[in-house]
C-alpha cells in the first residue's frame, strides 16, 4: 500500500475526538459515548454514574459503561418489570403497540432496549462502535501511496473525512437553496452572465436608437448623412479617434457576449451526451463548439447561429457608421509662358480657357507669380507627385511654365479644376496642349481646409436591427428555465459523478486518441506511463491549423499592404491614423457611394471577428485542460455554471478566466480600432459653385485610403498575439506525484482537446472497502460514501490499490486518493 495526502492524519485525529451518539436507551443524565474519558481521566470520570438503582455501582472504575442492572442485588431485579422505578423518560421501549408475535413469556413491548441488547450479548461499547462506524465510516484504514509525504498514515473513510460536519452543512445548504425563490437561480452562474451581456447589448442598442432618431431629425431621411462636427481638421481627427475607440470597444463587447451565449447554447445537456455516447459519438464540453450542432437541439443551434452572425455583422456595420470628409477646393491648372511672369499680354478666349477662369482670377495669379516668395517653386517631378493624387489640400492653383516662345498670348491654356497632371505626363515630363514642354511649376498655397465627421443613418439603422436580433435571442435563452447544459467542466464532472456513464466504465485512463479509434472501453486494464505535458499539446491539429490560418488571413494582407506602401513612398512612409493623404488614397474602378465605400472598407473587420472567435476557443482549450489537471494535485470544489450546492462554487465566467478574457477583449478592441484607421473611406467634398443638384453631404470624391502607421500598429498587435499564444503553449501542465515520490506527468491532462467521453471515463468512482471490512456481512457494511461526493471538494487518483491479480482503480474521491504508479495497471 502507498501513501495518502498529508492532511489526512490531522483529519483522522479530529474525527477520533468527534462526539458520537450511543444507540442504547440510557437515562438522560447518563454520559454519551462521545464523552468517554481519556486515558488519564478514567478513574475520576467513571463516577459520573449515579448510585440509583438504574445506574452502575459507585465502585465501578472501568473505562467503559455497564448496563444499569449490572452488579445489582437480586432485590433490584424487579426493575425490569411493570412495577419498575423507571419513569417514562428513563427508558425508551420500542413501541407499546407492536404486534405480540414473540413467544417468550416476557412482554417485549415494555422491555427496555438495553435489556434486549444485553440478552443479545451486546455491550455499550459494541453498540456505539457499530453506530459510529455506520455514521462516520471505518477508522484505522490504511491506503498508499500518500501524496506529498512518504509515510503511511491511517485514513478514515466516510462523508466527513476532511471537515467534520461538512455533510450536514452541505445538505442544509442544498435544502436552503431549493427553498429559495427562483430569482437567485436566474441571476447566478451562466444565467447571470447572459443577463450581464444582455444588459451591455441593451445599452448599446439604446444609444444606437437615440443616434438614429437624431440622424432622422437632422437629415430628414433615413438614408441621409448627418454631420456630427464640422470645422478644424485636427479637431475632427480627434473626434473620429474617440468615436471609433468607443465603437471598437462596444463591437468587441457584443462579439464577446455573443461568443459567451454561443458556448452555452452549443453545450450539450446530459441527455444529449448520453444519446451521443450510446451511438459512440463524443461531444465538446467546456468550449464553444460547432461540432456539437449535430447532436444538440436544432432550436438551440439556430439561435446560436443567429446570435453569432448578428454579432459579427454588427462589428462590421458599426465600424462603417462614422467617417470623415475633407472639405477642399479644386486647384486650378494653367499652362503659361515665361513672359506671363512679367505681366505679358494674355488672351482669355474660350478655346484656351477651358477652366472658365475670369480675367480677374488670371491677373491675381499673374501678380502672385511675379512676386518672389508668393508661390512655391517645384520641379516637374515634384509637380507630378503633388497634383496627380485624389486629395490636394495644400494648393489651390498651379502655373506650369513651358518653353514656349509664343508672343500672341502668355496664357497657353487652362484645364478644368482638379485635373490631374498625369493627364499631360509623358516619360516623366509634362507636355502642354500646344506641344511645349513644362520647365517648372509655381503653386499657390490654399487657405486652411475644414473637415467634418459624418454619421450614416442607413448603416446605423442596420446595426440597430442586428443588435436587436441578438438581444431578443439572448432573452429567449433566459426564458427557457428548464435548460440545464453542461457548460463548465464542473457541470460535466458533477453529472457524471451523480450518474456514471456505463459506456466508459473501467476506462479511467481513456484518451481522446482512443476515442477517435473507437476504443471506448477496454477489455483489460491499461498501464499508466507518465510524460511531461505542454499546453500546446492540448488543442488538436485541426484546431491549430484553423488558428494559424485565421491569423495568416489577416496578417498577410496587412504586411503586404504595409510593405508596398512604404516601398513606394520612402520619402514620407508613415501617415497619421485615419487621415486620407494623396499618396495612400486610391480611386476604385467604378463609382461608389459614401455608405457603400464605408461598408467595403469595414469588411476586414470580419476577418478580425473570426480570429477572435478562434483564438478565444483556442485559449479556452488551454485552460480547460489546466482546470482538469488541478484535480490530480489536491482536493478542489467543483466550479459549476448553475445551482451550486455544498462546497461547489459558481462564477460568471465559463472556462476562460476573467483576467485572460478581459485582456483578450482589450487586445482585440485595440486591433479593431487600428484596423478601422488603417483602411477607411477617403471622402472629399468640394464647395458648390452652383445650386447643388445632389443630396446634402454627398462627397464628390470617394476613395479607399490607407494609413501606414495604423497598419504597422495592427501588424505589431497581431505578432504579439501570436507570440503570446505560443508562449502559453510551451507552459507545462502541473505535474502530479507518483507512488515512487517522483513528480512528473499528469494523468488528467487533455491531449487533443475537449472530449466528453474522456471526462466521463475519469468520473467512475467506487465504494472503497477497507481490508478490515472485507469480511463483514453486507448488512454490516457502512453505507456508501459516494452518494454526495459531488457536493464536496474532490481530487482524482487511486481509490483502490491493485493486488497481484486485480488492477487498481482510479477516480474522484473526497476522502483521500492515492498516487498513480508508473507501469501499473488501472481501470
Amino acid at each position: 500500500m502507498g501513501r495518502i495526502r498529508s492532511d489526512t492524519h490531522t483529519s483522522m485525529m479530529e474525527s477520533a475526538r468527534r462526539p458520537s451518539l450511543w444507540a442504547g436507551s440510557l437515562r438522560r443524565d447518563h454520559i454519551r459515548l462521545g464523552d468517554l474519558p481519556d486515558e488519564g481521566e478514567g478513574a475520576e470520570r467513571s463516577q459520573m454514574y449515579s448510585s440509583s438503582k438504574s445506574g452502575p455501582s459507585s465502585g465501578s472504575r472501568q473505562n467503559s459503561f455497564a448496563w444499569p442492572f449490572h452488579r445489582h442485588t437480586t432485590s433490584e431485579a424487579h426493575s425490569t418489570t411493570r412495577s419498575s422505578h423507571f419513569t417514562l423518560r428513563t427508558w425508551q421501549p420500542r413501541t407499546f403497540f407492536r404486534p405480540q408475535d414473540d413467544t417468550a413469556s416476557i412482554d417485549r413491548s415494555i422491555v427496555p432496549d438495553y435489556v434486549v441488547n444485553f440478552i443479545r450479548g451486546e455491550t455499550p461499547e459494541t453498540l456505539a462502535m457499530k453506530k459510529e462506524r455506520k455514521k462516520w465510516g471505518q477508522h484505522g484504514v490504511e491506503i498508499t501511496p500518500r501524496r506529498e509525504t512518504f509515510a503511511s498514515l491511517p485514513i478514515e473513510y466516510g462523508p466527513n473525512y476532511s471537515r467534520s460536519g461538512n455533510v450536514t452543512r452541505d445538505l442544509n445548504t442544498f435544502s436552503s437553496w431549493s427553498r429559495k425563490s427562483g430569482l437567485r437561480r436566474h441571476i447566478s452562474g451562466w444565467r447571470g452572465g447572459v443577463i450581464f451581456n444582455s444588459l451591455i447589448s441593451f445599452i448599446i442598442l439604446l444609444v444606437g436608437i437615440i443616434c438614429l432618431i437624431l440622424v432622422i431629425a437632422e437629415a430628414k431621411l433615413l438614408s441621409g448623412e448627418s454631420a456630427i462636427y464640422s470645422g478644424d481638421c485636427t479637431t475632427a481627427e480627434h473626434i473620429n479617434y474617440g468615436i471609433h475607440i468607443v465603437i471598437s470597444a462596444c463591437g468587441v463587447a457584443i462579439l464577446s457576449g455573443a461568443n459567451y451565449v454561443f458556448q452555452i447554447l452549443s453545450s450539450p445537456t446530459r441527455r444529449e451526451v448520453t444519446v451521443a455516447h450510446e451511438n459512440r459519438h463524443w461531444l465538446d464540453i467546456g468550449i464553444p463548439s460547432i461540432r456539437n450542432f449535430l447532436h444538440i437541439s436544432s432550436f438551440r443551434a439556430v439561435v446560436a447561429v443567429i446570435i453569432l452572425l448578428s454579432a459579427v455583422a454588427s462589428q462590421v456595420i458599426y465600424n462603417a457608421v462614422i467617417f470623415t470628409t475633407q472639405n477642399i477646393v479644386k486647384y486650378e491648372v494653367l499652362f503659361v509662358t515665361q513672359s506671363f511672369l512679367d505681366h505679358a499680354h494674355f488672351s482669355n478666349n474660350t478655346k484656351i480657357n477651358k477652366g472658365h477662369l475670369s480675367d480677374l482670377e488670371i491677373r491675381n495669379l499673374q501678380d502672385s507669380a511675379s512676386q518672389a516668395g508668393e508661390m512655391t517653386n517645384m520641379t516637374t517631378t515634384t509637380c507630378l507627385q503633388e497634383f496627380s493624387s485624389v486629395f490636394q489640400p495644400s494648393f489651390d492653383a498651379v502655373l506650369l511654365i513651358t518653353d514656349s516662345t509664343s508672343t500672341d498670348s502668355s496664357l497657353i491654356s487652362t484645364s478644368e479644376s482638379g485635373t490631374q497632371l498625369t493627364t499631360f505626363a509623358s516619360n516623366n515630363d509634362i507636355i502642354a496642349p500646344d506641344g511645349s514642354k513644362v520647365q517648372y511649376c509655381l503653386a499657390r498655397t490654399s487657405t486652411p481646409q475644414t473637415c467634418s465627421v459624418n454619421l450614416s443613418g442607413s448603416i446605423l439603422g442596420i446595426a440597430v436591427i442586428l443588435n436587436l436580433a441578438s438581444l431578443i435571442s439572448m432573452a429567449v435563452i433566459l426564458a427557457r428555465s428548464s435548460f440545464a447544459p453542461l457548460v463548465t467542466l464542473g457541470d460535466a464532472i458533477r453529472s457524471f459523478l451523480r450518474h456514471p456513464d456505463p459506456t466508459t466504465a473501467n476506462a479511467a485512463l481513456l484518451s481522446k486518441k482512443d476515442v477517435r479509434q473507437g476504443h471506448w472501453a477496454f477489455s483489460e486494464a491499461q498501464y499508466f506511463f507518465p510524460a511531461t505535458h505542454y499546453w500546446f499539446q492540448t488543442p488538436s491539429l485541426p484546431r491549430w491549423a484553423l488558428t494559424i490560418f485565421s491569423w495568416v488571413a489577416i496578417s498577410a494582407p496587412t504586411a503586404v499592404a504595409l510593405g508596398l506602401m512604404i516601398k513606394g513612398n520612402l520619402d514620407n512612409p508613415l501617415t497619421l491614423f485615419g487621415v486620407a493623404t494623396r499618396q495612400f488614397s486610391y480611386l476604385p474602378p467604378s463609382t461608389f457611394g459614401t455608405a457603400q465605400m464605408a461598408l467595403l472598407t469595414a469588411l476586414p473587420q470580419l476577418l478580425l471577428c473570426v480570429l477572435y472567435l478562434v483564438i478565444n476557443a483556442h485559449l479556452t482549450t488551454y485552460f480547460l485542460s489546466h482546470e482538469l489537471s488541478l484535480f490530480a494535485l489536491s482536493p478542489r470544489p467543483l466550479r459549476v455554471s448553475s445551482q451550486p450546492t455544498g462546497e461547489q462554487t459558481t462564477s460568471l465566467y465559463l472556462t476562460l478566466p476573467r483576467p485572460v478574457s478581459w485582456t483578450l477583449l482589450a487586445w482585440f478592441a485595440a486591433m479593431s480600432f487600428s484596423l478601422s484607421q488603417a483602411v477607411f473611406p477617403g471622402t472629399a467634398k468640394y464647395p458648390p459653385t452652383t445650386p447643388p443638384s445632389s443630396p446634402p453631404n454627398t462627397a464628390d470624391i470617394v476613395a479607399v485610403s490607407f494609413s501606414t502607421q495604423a497598419l504597422l500598429t495592427l501588424l505589431s498587435l497581431l505578432l504579439t498575439l501570436l507570440l503570446a499564444l505560443l508562449a502559453l503553449g510551451i507552459r507545462r501542465t502541473p505535474p502530479a506525484s507518483l507512488a515512487s515520490g517522483e513528480v512528473t506527468g499528469n494523468p488528467l491532462a487533455l491531449r487533443g482537446g475537449s472530449c466528453s467521453a474522456v471526462v466521463s471515463a475519469k468520473c467512475h468512482h467506487h465504494d472503497i472497502v477497507p481490508p478490515s471490512q472485507q469480511q463483514l456481512a453486507p448488512d454490516e457494511l457502512p453505507p456508501p460514501i459516494t452518494g454526495d461526493l459531488w457536493l464536496r471538494s474532490v481530487s482524482w487518483g487511486v481509490v483502490e490499490e491493485g493486488t497481484s491479480g486485480r488492477p487498481g482503480r482510479c477516480g474522484f474521491s473526497a476522502d483521500g486518493v492515492g498516487c498513480v504508479d508508473a507501469g501499473k495497471t488501472y481501470v
